[in-house]
Order: structure tokens, then sequence, then C-alpha cells
């Protein structure tokens, strides 16, 4: 008699329950692991693959040798029906078929949850696999060769500045590697030295290494700040930026590079199922089975196992993960024999981490080790645990080799062609300065950016102000150009952000894209030529000279449009402005969104009324009392607006007022008539001649009108 056992995740847990189960099942029970890649990676060499100590295809470990007997599926593993014993796999053609198991062992371990802190998912380096750790060896490569040949002193330390957040395991090991491989490197360069490479640990605790003693604690830090890593401790991240590290106390660290060792996540696989979860992960009897759900076992980092030997959840780390694969195959060996199955036990055998300078801490059955020795031992235990013969061999003469040799500079530069990402930007970041190389396509997701002009006489004046939905850095990018303007975020920003080959691609082939590109281009670049007289006279107002109250006393988000009609009615106001919670501006319902609500009322719910966030604008661009005029019509125009609203300040966005462009253009007109009638001759001869003058100035206010409207239309 046979059967089917599937394990999903090919990790350490994984793969130590499959060799067992194969040693002890007869071949009639057929034996499947799912993992996405079709290696084993070896997490704690990981570091030394950034480094370039170990390479990278030597730290994983083929699931096809090492598990001889084992269907092995590098498909991904979409759902699962533990009341039916079926799961679900994308095919090789993108169908989704089912699988029926008889037990089905869960290993899948968990991601990295880079959106714990604000703009690491687009500004840091994580390292949760071989991809990570080969990324990061080639960004850190090309950071020393960008400052060889920079020529500004502020830049380049931006470039020789690596930030590691996070002061446990992981962040130590990849510091100290990352300090190795920089510092060693330094005398190839003719440009910096190694005084000048920067490699911080950014930790929010106490002290780093929290899980080893106080003694090691010491000592870890004092050699790492002697090999020239500096420790900061009780920083916690605030937000990462393309500038670099913002903390919670509101100071920046400036770094091109930031690497990313906290924060970790369910996979979506574990997410999804409705069975109890401890912190995300599957809780389990002693034994590691689900309960009420025979045949289904979780391990390793996805399942939350007691420790049976103290009573404590076991930590998610490869030595515990091991032997809970193999306790569990059998365990699942003698479910099916109608024995009884055991409870998971074990007694850590020690902790090893590698702190760089060829020097590492250790604790092993109770003895505490570090310096040189430690390392020694560090790397033998290690070299040891390595699943194949083969990796054993090939990792053990690199590291000999890297005893007699130093590290080879040489890296893999993938194809830096950018494709369709997105970044996130703080308050006060740039974005790109005027005369930037132009090379990227930006569009606004999230948040609100001001163009700025930078002057001959070394100033600057804000000409615009884009938000959600706008695009930016269409101009330089058709004319092959530098930056004409220099772009920086308002508040908290995210935007799509598309490279040149993509841009140009997605705009050839999508004429209304580049219809629209063109004209926003010609918008921007053309504003003021016909009337330069209408800036002259805008320039020198704030937006507090034209500011009137809003037509009607905002409204909060849980309004119904109903209500609102009702009360614009009643003020006789053109627009409704709501407000959430905080008293924050969230959108603008004018008459014309009003006709929305014909379309979607008959879609609504009967029972409820249409709340007003389904007609209105949602976050709409607004400017602050104190900025320029010329600013304000600029933004005016460029999002056709016939009103625009005034706030208190980017960060709390509450409502003064508002600007209609009705009172802009009549002051303008006003003026410009005034200044021509000023300008005329007022000796006799305008008395002989006053009917031609006359008709003269009717003429020439007619034209500055034109010219007026034709600028301020919007």
């Amino acid at each position: 008699m046979g059967g089917r056992i599937i394990i999903v995740g090919g990790g350490f847990a994984g793969v130590k329950c499959a060799r067992t189960l194969r040693k002890l099942l007869p071949p009639e029970w057929e034996l499947v692991l799912f993992n996405r890649e079709n290696h084993m990676v070896f997490h704690p060499l990981l570091a030394e693959v950034v480094s370039a100590t170990v390479q990278p295809k030597d730290v994983g470990a083929p699931l096809r040798q090492l598990l001889r007997g084992v269907i092995c599926r590098a498909e991904e593993v979409t759902n699962i029906l533990p009341e039916g014993k079926r799961l679900f796999y994308e095919g090789y053609d993108g169908q989704v078929r089912p699988m029926h198991y008889d037990h089905l062992v869960l290993t899948c371990g968990n991601t990295v949850n880079l959106s714990l802190i604000q703009g690491m998912d687009e500004h840091a380096f994580p390292l949760k696999t071989l991809g990570d750790a080969l990324a990061l060896q080639s960004h850190i490569m090309e950071q020393l060769e960008k400052a060889e040949v920079c020529e500004n002193a502020a830049i380049r330390a931006s470039y020789l500045t690596f930030l590691v957040v996070g002061g446990g395991f992981s962040g130590v090991e990849v510091a100290g590697e990352i300090n190795d491989l920089v510092k060693s490197s330094a005398r190839y360069f003719h440009n910096f030295q190694a005084s000048d490479i920067k490699v911080v640990i950014v930790h929010s605790g106490k002290a780093i290494l929290p899980e080893v003693g106080e003694n090691l604690r010491q000592f870890a830090r004092r050699e790492m700040e002697k090999a020239g890593v500096e420790v900061k401790l009780e920083a916690a991240a605030a937000k990462a930026t393309k500038e670099g590290l913002r903390l919670t106390d509101g100071s920046l660290m400036k770094a091109a590079t930031v690497v990313c060792t906290i924060g970790t996540t369910s996979v979506p696989l574990i997410a999804k199922l409705n069975l109890p979860k401890n912190r995300g992960r599957l809780v389990t009897q002693p034994d590691m089975s689900i309960e009420g759900m025979p045949g289904l076992w979780a391990l390793g980092d996805c399942g939350a196992v007691i420790n049976s030997l103290d009573g404590n959840l076991c930590p998610p780390v490869a030595q515990f993960a091991e032997r809970q694969g193999y306790q569990a195959a059998k365990n699942i060996v003698a479910s099916i024999h109608g024995l009884k199955t055991a409870p998971f036990r074990y007694k850590m055998q020690g902790q090893l981490c590698s702190i760089g300078g060829r020097s590492a801490v250790a604790e092993i059955m109770g003895l505490k080790l570090s310096g040189r020795f430690a390392w020694f031992l560090w790397r033998g235990i290690y070299l040891m645990k390595l699943p194949s013969f083969t990796q054993k061999v090939k990792v053990g003469i690199e590291w000999a080799c890297d005893l007699l040799f130093g590290r080879t500079l040489a890296h893999l530069k993938a194809d830096r062609t950018r494709r369709v990402g997105r970044a996130y930007f703080g308050s006060g970041d740039i974005i790109f300065k005027q005369g930037d190389p132009a090379t990227e396509f930006f569009v606004i997701e999230k948040g609100e950016v001001e163009i700025i002009a930078e002057l001959t006489d070394g100033g600057s004046e804000t000409i615009a102000i884009l938000g959600p939905g706008d695009f930016f850095g269409e101009s330089s990018l058709l004319e092959r150009a530098l930056r004409t303007r220099t772009v920086r975020a308002r508040g908290e920003t995210v935007c799509m952000v598309l490279g040149r080959n993509v841009f140009n691609q997605i705009s050839a082939a999508l004429i209304p894209l580049k219809d629209a590109v063109a004209r926003a281009a010609l918008r921007r670049t053309s504003m003021w030529h016909n009337v330069p007289e209408v800036r002259t006279i805008l320039s020198r107002l704030t937006l507090t000279h034209f500011l009137e109250p809003l037509p009607m006393p905002p409204v909060s988000l849980e309004t119904s449009v109903e209500t609102v009609i009702a009360d614009m009615e009643k003020f006789t106001a053109d627009a409704c402005y709501v407000v959430d919670k905080e008293g924050a501006l969230a959108g603008i319902i004018t008459r014309s969104d009003l006709l929305s609500a014909l379309e979607k009322a008959p879609l609504a719910d009967p029972d409820s009324d249409l709340p007003v966030t389904e007609i209105m604008v949602m976050h709409p661009v607004a400017m602050e009392a104190d900025e320029q005029m010329t600013a304000a019509i600029a933004t005016m125009r460029d999002h056709d607006l016939k009103q625009l609203p005034v706030i208190d300040g980017a960060a709390t966005r509450k409502p003064l007022g508002r600007i209609k462009i009705e009172k802009v253009v009549s002051y303008v007109l006003a003026e410009m008539v005034g200044r021509q009638a000023d300008s005329q001759e007022t000796d006799s001869a305008e008395n002989l001649h006053g009917k031609a003058i006359t008709g003269v100035k009717a003429r020439k206010t007619r034209e500055l009108a034109s010219h007026a409207r034709k600028t301020l239309e919007i």
C-alpha cells in the first residue's frame, strides 16, 4: 500500500524531511517537493556571497541532486483545501491544476516584509535569496566605481556610505562582510581611501546581537568598531529615500546603499489559510500536525511549533528547522503505521556569528568563544552543514583561496535598463535637479511635487505643483537633453518610474499617451511666452491676495451625496470640499461631478446612501497661501482647474479657502489696462486726437485681454 506525500518548500526543514521520508518509506510512497527555485539556499552564507568570498552557485544546492527518489517541481503552490486533501499549483503553461495528497508538509518559510518601514521596498536591498545577494554585491562594486570618477565630494561620500538596518545575526554578518570587501578593495582605487568609506549598523535596540551573552555582544561591537564599522544604537529607521535613511528623530543619514535585514511576514499561501496562527505562523500540535486537519503538518519558519523541552516557541533558525524536518518525517511514518507520534523536543547546540575581519563570536554547548578561533570554528561547522559533498569541497577550496589571495573586484553587471518600478520620496527630497541627465519618466501615485526653476541670480522659483495622476520628466526625455527644471517632493510621495527605453516604446505604440505627453511638454514650456506682462503682474503676488472663503462648510468622508446636493443648493455653492477625520483636505466635488451621481446611483446599494467618495475628486492638488501666484496659475492651467484649494501646510492640508480663475483674470486685465493707460502721452496732442487715441487704446486693450485669456484659459 502506498500514497502521496507532498512537501511545500525546499529549505532546511523541507529537504531534511524529504530525505528522511525517502529512507523510511518504501518506493510505493510517492514523494513530491514543490519549490519555486530548483535549488536549496544555504542562508548562513549569503553574506559571504555579498562579499565575493563564496561563489553564488556553491551556496545553492540543486534539489534534484540532493533528493534522489523525490519528484521535484519548480512550480508555485497557489492554494490548499485541507478538508479535501487537495492543493492547487500553477503549471508550466500558467494553468492552475489540482493535486491530491495523503500527507502535506508545509515548510515554505516566510518572506521579506520591506513595507514595515516606508520606502524600504523601493530603496533598500533585502538579503533573502541568492538573487538578493548577487544584486547587492553588484550594487556595492558599482558604488565604488562611481566614487572613483565622481568629482562632487558630497555625492562621493554618499556612494561610499553603506547602511545596514538591523543589528541581529544577519545585519552584523552582512555589515562585517561588506566592510571587509570595500575596505580591502580601496587600495585599487585612486580617488578615495579606505578611511573615506563608512559602513554603519543602524539598530533600534540597546545592543547588537541580543541573542548572545553580554560579554560576546561587547566583544563583537568592540572588534567591529576597531575594523571601521560604526554601530548606531537606539536609532530607529522611519523611512528610506533616494538620499538615504531618515530616522525617527528626524535626522537623515545620507547613503547610496541601504541594506534591510529586518521585517518578515507570512508567504501568501500561508496567509490565505483559514487556520489558527501565531504571529503569522500556523499553530501546530506538539507533534507538528495541525489540529482537526488529518495529514496536514507545518514546520520551519511557517509553523508555530512548541519545543516540549522548555515549552517555548521554536525560534526560526536553521538548526531547529532541520531537526523539525527529521522529527516530522518520523511522525508521518508513525501516523501511516497507526503508531503514536512524538512531540518535538530539541536543545539548541549553540549560536555562531561572523563579525568580519576574520573574527566571530560563538556560544556552543555553554562554551563562549570569540576572535580568530571562533571564526575558524564558524567556518568549519558551516562547511560540514552544507547539504552536499560537492558544496563542501567547492566552498572549502574557495575559503582556502580567500586566506591566500585578495577578493575579486569583478562583478556581474546586470542590464541596468530601468523598466517599470516605484520610488518613494520623503518631504523635501530632490527627485532630480536641473542639469541632471534625463533617464526616467515619473507618474505620481501618491503625494505632490513642485517644479522649480533655478534662476541665473542663484535663487529659485516654484513654477508648478503636480499631484496624483500627473507625470513629469517628459520634455527632457523627448529631446534627449539635460533636465531643465528641479523637481522636489512636497510631502511623502510615491511615483511609478519608467526608464527611457520603456517610455519611448510605450509612447510610440500608444498614440494618445504620446499626444498627451507632447501637449504637456508644450504647455509647460510656452506658458508665459506670449504674455510676459501677465507673469510680471503675478510674480509679485501670493495666493493670499486672491484668497476667498470656501463656498460652504466642508463635509466629512461619511457624508452622503444626497446631503451634499442639498447643502450646495442651500449655500448656492459651486463646489463642496471634503475633509478627513483630522480635517485634512481629502477631495472636492464640483457641479459637474454631481452628474456622476446619476450614473452610479443605479449601481449602488439601494439600502444605503451613495457616499461622497464615489464621485469626488480624490486628493486634489492644493497650495499654501504664501506661495507665488505664478506657480498657482501654472498649476491650474496644467490641471485644467477653475479653482484651486488653499491649505495651511503640506503636512496638515487643512483648507483655508480657495482662489478662482475669474478673480485672477479680472485683476490681471485691470492691471494691464491701467498700465497701458499710464503709458499714453498726456500732452495737448492727446486732446486734439482724443477719438483716435481712444480707438487705439481700446484696440490695444482688446489685444492684451485676448493674450491674457489665452494664457490663463483654464
